[in-house]
């Protein structure tokens, strides 16, 4: 019974906290062998990397990237404006080509951006069919669950198709 509490623990800590095994092992008192079993036999290593790696994460790492080259932009900016008043010609000339080599960057990450957000839309057709897959693995699990969910699975699957106009 203990180490069904300590599996799910360990499992929240490796996939969703991206815990090393020695680390997990050391929080709760769990062996490193064990952990690397848990790991392999239940596909944990996978669920990690497809989180780490899903259009969301990369979406916000790809902002954040162009968040970042946009303030550096900003301030090379501001820098060219002084150099300008200082008329230093060979700054100036440096400064606008580092702005021109970050726009160029900025766009690049853009269409990159763009390309993410299409590629990871899910279709109307695609969202149903996992959820009808759903809804029946809860039916086999627990039949007056999966009734007790009809109404809910109605009003559910009636908002999704709405929204997909």
């Amino acid at each position: 019974m203990a180490k069904i509490r300590e599996k799910k623990i360990a499992r929240i800590l490796y996939v969703e906290q991206h815990k090393d095994a020695k680390e997990i092992s050391r929080l709760i008192n769990v062996s490193e062998p064990t952990l690397s079993k848990w790991v392999n036999e239940l596909g944990w290593k996978r669920e990690r990397n497809a989180r780490l790696n899903s259009p969301a994460v990369r979406i916000d790492n790809i902002k954040q990237i162009i968040n970042n080259l946009s303030e550096e932009r900003l301030q090379l900016g501001k820098e060219l404006k002084i150099t300008q008043l200082e008329e230093d010609l060979e700054e100036n000339k440096r400064l606008r080509t580092s702005i021109a080599q970050l726009d160029d960057a900025v766009s690049k990450w853009n269409k990159t951006l763009e390309t993410i957000n299409k590629d990871s839309q899910v279709t109307l057709t695609t969202y149903l069919a996992v959820m009808e897959m759903l809804f029946e693995a809860l039916k086999a699990f627990d039949e007056k669950l999966y009734f007790k969910t009809l109404d809910f699975q109605e009003v559910h699957l009636n908002d999704v198709s709405l929204k997909f106009k």
